[in-house]
């Protein structure tokens, strides 16, 4: 008896040294990832960060530490979101001293990726491909891996609970993210997600804690794109806001049968590809003969239901999406070619690599384009820390519009004799110039090169501000003052000043 029950203590320990335990697979303790410092590199990035106050110059440098992801041979993927404005990028492996310059392939700020390679074409020593997954199933497994110190990565297991559509970026793409629980994580420097092995995902912020990792299937999109200016396709814009319909006198009003999938067109974009054959109050009833519930979900393969922007994300720009829709009861359908999205087709425009501000001097008074550049000046925390009327136009007015109109600004005056009682004005929105509405930089070098207003013989720039707020201003007189603000504040371009 005593041998018999011997014999099973030693089966049950084999068991459970075989199999790893709960806590192991969903607890947040860090356990060792030497087996991937080859794969995951430490990413170094030097930043001149435009000056809000002075946009023709730069603030200093920021230098930032991040995940690369070896991805192919010579091939580093990261977030484009840290390269804006880089001066010099280097990578190094973990526990190394050796840093190799590295130059961007390719960036996509919109879905905020980004392919870089070394500068000098020279290979990448002692470094492993990391080869790419596919999307996982929700509640699987996976762990996330953290470069600390420059010198260790860390790795904490974790599970992949839910996938939502969300912002890749500051620039309104939505892509599909995990939601990865069992972890407690204040920040994420495109922390890799790893699964058996493979990279099922990249972290790209944090919410409540935790971390926010895109899916596979958006890093495959990327990857397997054609890498360059000329023929990336990018991902498609359906330009339109769909809400589910689920008030029975909703739906009696808009000719929906009782127990059919719809989903009601509340608002369309100018860029969206739909426009001529679309209107507010169709019912979406699928997408590609995918019917969707009455929540505008569908069964995906992987997620189970999920809403069908899901299906959408997976497409690239320049592919056909089928729309079958109901007006007032009658089924129509509706072929179009996807547009890419672009960040630069917004009202404020996403990041960019620009390297300063677009910005006009007249008599001292600084005119700048409101954009998301513009706005990350104010700091990481800039979506809490900028002027709340700007941030009001960024969250509830950033509309998509083919004209690719903009909002100007007066923020900040260069004080000068010539504009003196204007020298505390800021971040007023400026609404015309000499009576004619300006909607960027370009135009209102245009406006101002027109004739002004004539007042007692002499010619005059108004601007009038949406508070209702004048401002006039000479023009005679203008080249003279313009000589002592560049001298006063050091501003070295010519081309920053306004001039006939």
């Amino acid at each position: 008896m005593i041998k018999v029950l011997l014999l099973l203590s030693i089966a049950v320990t084999l068991i459970s040294a075989k199999r790893p335990s709960k806590r192991t697979l969903t607890a947040n303790t860090e356990q060792d990832a030497s087996e991937y410092e080859r794969s995951v590199l430490h990413l170094t990035v030097t930043r001149a960060v435009p000056d809000p106050d002075a946009p023709w110059s730069t603030q200093n440098l920021d230098v930032a530490g991040h995940a690369g992801i070896v991805v192919g041979e010579n091939r580093v993927l990261t977030q484009a979101s840290i390269l804006s404005n880089a001066v010099y990028i280097q990578v190094q492996k973990v526990d190394d001293v050796e840093k190799v310059p590295m130059r961007v392939v390719f960036a996509d700020y919109e879905a905020n990726l980004a392919l870089l390679s070394p500068v000098d074409g020279r290979a990448l020593s002692g470094v492993r491909v990391m080869p790419v997954g596919l999307d996982i199933a929700i509640g699987s497994d996976v762990a996330v891996l953290s470069i600390e110190n420059e010198r260790q990565l860390r790795r904490a297991d974790g599970r992949a609970m839910e996938v939502r559509l969300r912002e890749a970026a500051t620039s309104g793409l939505i892509v599909p993210m995990y939601s990865i629980t069992g972890l407690n994580r204040p920040t994420c420097k495109s922390d890799p997600v790893i699964k058996k092995g493979f990279l099922i995902g990249i972290c790209f912020g944090v919410s409540e804690g935790q971390p926010l990792a895109v899916t596979a299937g958006v890093l495959n999109h990327f990857l397997k794109d054609q890498l360059s200016a000329e023929t990336y396709r990018g991902f498609g814009n359906l330009g339109l806001a769909l809400n589910p319909v689920r008030s029975p006198w909703q739906r009696k009003i808009l000719g929906v049968p009782v127990g059919k999938g719809a989903l009601r067109v509340s608002s369309m974009s100018d860029t969206s590809p739909f426009g001529d054959c679309v209107k507010v109050d169709d019912v979406l009833l699928a997408v590609d003969d995918i019917a969707v519930d009455h929540r505008g979900f569908y069964l995906h393969p992987r997620w189970g239901m999920s809403p069908i922007g899901h299906y959408i994300a997976g497409k690239y720009a320049g592919e056909t999406l089928n729309l079958r829709l109901s007006r007032l009861g009658k089924v129509t359908n509706c072929n179009r070619i996807l547009r890419r999205y672009s960040n630069q087709d917004r009202l404020v425009p996403g990041p960019s690599n620009t390297a300063s501000l677009p910005h006009l001097v007249f008599g001292g008074l600084v005119f700048q384009e409101l954009t998301v550049d513009y706005l990350a000046t104010f700091g990481r925390d800039w979506q809490s820390k900028a002027p709340n009327r700007l941030l009001f136009i960024y969250n509830y007015l950033n509309d998509s519009t083919l004209t690719r109109k903009r909002i100007l600004m007066l923020t900040n005056v260069l004080a000068d004799e010539f504009n003196t009682g204007y020298e505390k004005m800021t971040h007023l929105i400026l609404d015309s110039v000499n009576g004619r509405p300006v909607n960027s930089i370009d135009e209102l070098k245009i406006i101002l090169k027109l004739p002004g207003e004539q007042r007692s013989g002499a010619e005059y720039a108004r601007f009038l501000f949406k508070n209702s707020f004048e401002v006039v201003i000479p023009y005679d007189g203008l080249e003279s003052s313009h000589k002592r603000i560049a001298r006063a504040y050091s501003v070295s371009q010519s081309s920053s000043f306004f001039a006939r």
